[in-house]
C-alpha cells in the first residue's frame, strides 16, 4: 500500500497573484484612510450646543447642523496667535476652492467679555473672510462653553499705566462634523497647506 500523502503544490502564478491581491489591498486601505496633519479624535466626541450672541443677533450651533463647523476661541485684542490662526483658516479655505469652501463654517467665539462686544467679535472675524462668524456673551454664557468644550482662558490684571490686559487662552481650532460631532482638532502652527489637505480629506470621504 502507498501510504504517502499527496503532494499539493500551489502554482507560481497563483502565488503571484495572491501577493498582487493582498499589496492592492493594502493600498487601497491607505487610500480609504487618509492621513491628517491634525489629531483625529476617533470615536468622533458629540459636542454641546450653545447660543451666543452675534452682530445680528443670536446664533446657534445647531442652525450649522450639515455644515462642517470650525470653532476658535480668542480675542480681538490678541497680538499675535489669534490673527495668526485665523488668517491660516482663510488662506487654507481659499486654497480649497469656493465649492468645497462652502460645506465649511468657521466660529471665531472670543473669550474677552470685558472688551469684545458681539459687534467688534463679528467685525474682527469678518476682516479675515466675510463669511466668518464673530460671537461673544457675558461672562456667565463665556465660563460655561469654554468648560464644555475644554477651553481654558484667563482674563490677565491690566496694566498700571495703559490699563491694557492680555488674555492667556487655549489656542487650538476644533472640527466639528456636519452632526456636530468633534472629529479634529489643530494645534496653534498649522500651515495653509496641512489644513487644506485635512479639510480636503474630509470632504470626499
Amino acid at each position: 500500500m502507498n501510504s504517502r500523502r499527496p503532494n499539493f503544490r500551489v502554482p507560481l502564478f497563483i502565488l503571484a497573484a495572491l501577493v498582487v491581491i493582498a499589496a492592492g489591498a493594502l493600498v487601497y486601505e491607505r487610500i480609504k484612510t487618509p492621513t491628517y496633519y491634525g489629531s483625529v479624535i476617533s470615536p468622533p466626541k458629540a459636542m454641546p450646543g450653545f447660543t451666543l450672541q452675534s452682530a445680528n443677533g443670536p446664533v446657534s450651533l445647531d442652525s450649522f447642523r450639515g455644515k462642517y463647523v470650525l470653532v476658535y476661541f480668542g480675542y480681538t485684542s490678541c497680538p499675535d496667535i489669534c490673527p495668526i490662526t485665523l488668517a491660516t483658516l482663510t488662506e487654507a479655505l481659499a486654497k480649497l476652492g469656493t465649492k468645497e469652501a462652502e460645506e465649511f463654517q468657521v466660529i471665531f467665539i472670543s473669550v474677552d467679555y470685558k472688551r469684545d462686544t458681539p459687534q467688534i467679535s463679528d467685525a474682527f472675524a469678518k476682516k479675515f473672510n466675510s463669511n466668518f462668524i464673530g460671537l461673544s456673551g457675558t461672562e456667565n454664557q463665556i465660563n460655561l462653553v469654554t468648560q464644555e468644550y475644554g477651553i481654558y482662558y484667563k482674563l490677565n490684571p491690566p496694566d498700571p499705566a495703559t490699563g491694557f490686559y492680555s488674555v492667556d487662552h487655549t489656542a487650538l481650532v476644533q472640527v466639528l462634523n456636519p452632526q456636530g460631532e468633534l472629529i479634529l482638532i489643530w494645534p496653534f502652527g498649522m500651515q495653509p497647506d496641512q489644513e487644506t489637505s485635512d479639510l480636503a480629506a474630509l470632504v470626499s470621504r
